[in-house]
């Protein structure tokens, strides 16, 4: 090779070199055959120049297994030697291979805690910002998560608040005695809790004036658990005005096995929820029930009554009776086990024929029911006015539960199903008026609570939403309100 070529290539980043062994003289060492080594590798230190030729000469010369070994080493090296210089580039002459590309990974931010996510809405984040109506909203996740927050927060409170409805009824013809008289209206408690041992509720009602509570059933619910009704009797100052009913979710009224043979009639028959309620003083109102105010009479009756004719049915419990009374006689078990039960039904249809005698078109009568009764109900109770029939008075007011105001309510909508297949739609979008408040179906008023809990019959989530638990104070008075008196 001509110096020249030499030369230009020593300045190109190449010098030059020869191999040479320690018995060379240094005449020898200037005439031995020279090689070009690329500079880059001098610069790399002396280990990379230095192999075990130096010490064992030709290849040849080396044993098989420290060959390899310099293969291995070789290799090792140019990998090291690779990777430290790999900013040098290689000469346009020598051989190499094609290198792989390698794909540039993205490295994403560390988040450190939820906000971060939330909030990261550039380029490397979870959440791009979004466009509404022009406008580019950053940050959307973490509006959306404080949003959502609040609607769970508010929803909470909403469940837990009671709200007081308060409601004028006029009743025409309404004895003086009665005139401002107040009933509280409960209903669908379903076992809640409205603070430590009721002690929200109780502080609502023993802070007001009333004159009786109504509560319309399901107050124990499907749980069964009775203790919540029994600490909110507990904790009144008068339980001896609560007048209560069995709801569609309530155990019983019933026990499904009778309680042996011996004490009174209600105790082996009735539900222990309903003899723990009658025991701190509330009244069970399985038929009708006379309140005397001082020169007038006050009748609550079930609703269930309404439409029941007095002397027939009367006569077929006596009947029926009559022939478990024989069948226990003659060892019949069947008999046996359901004779208290019908003689307590027996009971409860005497009460009721004694009731539909005694009642004056003077008295006030108020019936209670969980369901609000459908109108052809309403109507076949008011035609009921043959000598020949023997029917309660039809009532001058009907109070209800049951649909807890839709449960969930829409603003500016109201309830958009209620459980009742009688309404048009099957409930749905019904008439908001008969889901909750007061309204008349002919000559009779019926008042529906929106009442404390859910329904289970409404297949929502287990909350109410946008309608707050509800306790109905009622007024009852003969002055008719100015709208009526406008009118006429």
């Amino acid at each position: 090779m001509p110096d020249t070529e030499n030369k230009n290539r020593t300045n190109d980043k190449f010098i030059v070199a020869k191999h040479v062994t320690d018995a060379e003289s240094a005449s020898e060492r200037d005439s031995a055959d020279k090689f070009i080594v690329p500079k880059r590798l001098f610069d790399a230190g002396d280990d990379a120049l230095r192999d075990e030729s130096d010490v064992y000469g030709d290849e040849g010369e080396i044993p098989a297994k420290r060959r390899k070994k310099r293969k291995t080493d070789e290799k090792g090296k140019k990998a090291s030697i690779k990777t430290d210089q790999a900013d040098i580039p290689l000469p346009k002459f020598a051989p190499h291979k094609k290198k792989k590309k390698k794909t540039a990974r993205k490295k994403r931010r560390s988040y450190h805690s939820i906000f971060e996510i939330m909030s990261a809405t550039d380029s490397d984040g979870l959440f791009r910002p979004i466009r509404v109506f022009g406008h580019e909203i950053r940050f959307w996740p973490l509006i959306l998560l404080v949003a959502v927050i609040l609607l769970a927060s508010g929803v909470m409170l909403n469940n837990s608040n009671l709200t007081v409805t308060e409601q004028t009824v006029t009743v025409v013809g309404l004895p003086e005695e009665l005139e401002g008289f107040r009933i509280v209206v409960m209903s669908d408690m379903n076992g809640r809790r409205f603070g430590d041992s009721q002690n929200m509720l109780l502080r609502t009602l023993n802070n007001m004036k009333y004159d009786a509570i109504f509560c319309l059933g399901d107050m124990v619910g499907n749980s069964g658990d009775p203790e919540p009704f029994w600490e909110f009797l507990d904790g009144l100052r008068n339980p001896e005005k609560v007048y209560f009913i069995c709801g569609d979710s309530d155990p019983g009224p019933f026990v499904d096995e009778v309680r042996g043979t011996e004490g009174m009639l209600s105790q082996l028959v009735l539900e222990d929820w309903i003899l723990g309620a009658i025991d701190r003083g509330a009244h069970y109102v399985g038929a009708p029930i006379s309140v005397k105010i001082r020169n007038a009479t006050l009748w609550i009756s079930p609703a269930t009554m309404l439409n029941l004719e007095t002397i027939s049915t009367l006569k077929a419990w006596q009947q029926q009776t009559e022939q478990e009374e024989d069948g226990v006689v003659s060892g019949i078990s069947g008999d046996f086990a359901t004779l208290p039960i019908t003689t307590y039904r027996n009971r409860l249809i005497q009460t009721l024929y004694d009731a539909q005698r005694t009642m004056s078109k003077s008295d006030i009568h108020i019936s209670l029911a969980h369901e609000p009764p459908s109108d052809e109900y309403i109507y076949t109770s008011e035609e009921h006015d043959s000598a020949e029939e023997r029917f309660l008075t039809p009532p001058e007011l009907i109070l209800a539960g049951h649909f807890c105001g839709g449960v969930w309510r829409l603003p500016g909508i109201g309830a958009f199903y209620v459980p009742d297949d009688t309404m048009d739609r099957d409930g749905w979008f019904p008439n908001q008026e008969k889901v909750a408040g007061l309204h008349t179906v002919g000559s009779t008023q019926v008042y529906i609570t929106r009442g404390m809990s859910t329904n289970g019959a409404v297949r929502l989530l287990p909350f109410r939403l946008f309608n707050a638990p509800e306790i109905s104070v009622l007024t009852l008075t003969s002055t008719l309100p100015e709208n009526m008196l406008e009118a006429g």
